[in-house]
């Protein structure tokens, strides 16, 4: 099993591996002549609706392929904590109960990229950001986006996932209740997705957002809709949107997206991204 493999196969818990090790042995491994000195210039963004767990795969596929994975709210939320200039502007801007504009996040997110290149890192993985066009397209001028993974999920299982949500005061671990099975029907596959149960010291401090109700859900998913539409359209006509649809839990999913990812990925390895980045820093 090749090294790229084998840090995927560390950030996934035990009862993971076997599914990972079959996908080395279904055709999908990583071999050291396409993958040489792991990715360079890797850089994707990675779409979807709440809950639908763009963070969770995000995260574990950075750590993966040895790439930062950037969530645009913990950028800001970090940014704010910093106290520096730009996130003392932000908290201004908080404070008065309006919506960062475009601009100031995406001043925090080229000095992050910034400090990547210097750092030397080899690309990323961002979440939550660009949620409309002209996000995209400002985006696009301080990098160069080689991959939009758009994740979806059916509407129903997107509900009972959010409402299920569950995070531990004591330790603030996030966890999540809802067992969803549901069957196939009218050319849709059939959903298995178990609960992610709390350990015995989590279950007696375990809270629900006041906003995971399914009326709220509901809205946020009109809401985000209506926003994502133009969004995967921008980066279906650049060719960069790959639509990924999630139909079991993180154990039978994380094959299946590897093996999708699998030619973006030996792309990356292939190619030299650092051009566009050095301007990022410019």
């Amino acid at each position: 099993m090749q090294r790229p493999l084998q840090r995927l196969l560390r950030a996934l818990p035990t009862s993971w591996h076997s599914s990972m090790q079959n996908l080395a042995q279904s055709g999908a491994s990583y071999s050291s002549s396409s993958f040489s000195s792991d990715v360079t210039g890797l850089k994707w963004v990675f779409l979807g609706p709440p809950g639908v767990g763009k963070g969770t795969y995000a995260s574990r596929i950075a750590a993966a392929l040895d790439v930062p994975h950037i969530a645009a709210g913990d950028l800001v939320r970090a940014e704010i904590k910093s106290g520096s200039a730009l996130g003392k502007q932000m908290q201004a801007i908080v404070n008065q109960g309006q919506l960062l504009p475009d601009e100031v996040v995406i001043r925090a997110l080229q000095q992050r990229l910034g400090q990547g290149h210097e750092a030397g890192e080899r690309g990323f993985i961002l979440d939550g950001f660009p949620r409309s066009v002209p996000q995209a397209e400002q985006l696009s001028c301080i990098t160069d986006i080689q991959l939009a993974l758009n994740m979806s999920v059916r509407h129903e299982v997107l509900v009972q996932k959010c409402c299920g949500r569950r995070i531990c005061k004591h330790c603030g671990k996030n966890y999540n209740v809802a067992d969803i099975h549901l069957p196939a029907e009218a050319g849709q596959p059939e959903i298995i997705m178990p609960p992610l149960s709390p350990p015995h010291e989590c279950a007696p401090h375990l809270e629900t957002r006041e906003d995971d109700t399914p009326e709220v859900v509901l809205t946020r998913l009109q809401v985000y809709n209506a926003a994502a539409a133009p969004v995967e359209d921008y980066y279906k006509q650049h060719g960069l949107l790959l639509d990924f649809e999630i139909t079991g839990g993180i154990p039978e999913t994380m094959p299946r997206l590897m093996d999708a990812l699998d030619p973006y990925i030996r792309a990356a390895a292939a190619g030299n991204g650092s051009e566009q980045d050095a301007a990022v820093v410019g």
